[in-house]
C-alpha cells in the first residue's frame, strides 16, 4: 500500500477517494475520523492509500487531475439558479436551495 493523497479537509479526501474508485483504483482512507479526536492538538490528516503499489502512478495522475478540477471550479464564477435565483458555487451540480439541476440554468 502507498499513500497517494492527504488533507486536513475530509471532504477533499472523500472526493479524491471517490474519483479513484470511479476509475477502478482500489483505495482506502486512513485517519478518516481524526477530526473527531478528543485531543484537538492532535488531528492527523486523512489519507488516501492505494492498496496495490502498481496502481500508484495512475492514481497520482487521477489525484492531480481531480485537485486541478476542484481548484478551477472553486475560483470560477458562481451560477444563478433559473428556478429560485439563488447563487451557487460553480462546483455545485444542483442548486443548494431548491435542487434544480445546473444543466437547466
Amino acid at each position: 500500500m502507498r499513500k497517494v493523497f492527504s488533507s486536513n479537509v475530509l471532504s477533499e479526501t472523500v472526493l479524491v477517494r471517490d474519483a479513484l474508485v470511479h476509475q477502478g483504483v482500489d483505495v482506502t482512507i486512513q485517519n478518516e475520523h481524526s477530526g473527531t479526536s478528543a485531543v484537538p492538538g492532535f488531528r492527523p490528516p486523512a489519507e488516501v492509500w492505494v492498496r496495490r503499489d502498481e496502481d500508484y502512478e495512475n492514481a497520482r495522475r487521477i489525484v492531480v487531475d481531480t485537485i486541478a478540477t476542484l481548484d478551477s471550479k472553486s475560483s470560477a464564477k458562481p451560477w444563478t439558479c433559473s428556478n429560485c435565483r439563488e447563487e451557487n458555487p460553480q462546483s455545485f451540480e444542483i442548486c443548494w436551495n431548491c435542487g434544480t439541476q445546473k444543466d437547466n440554468v
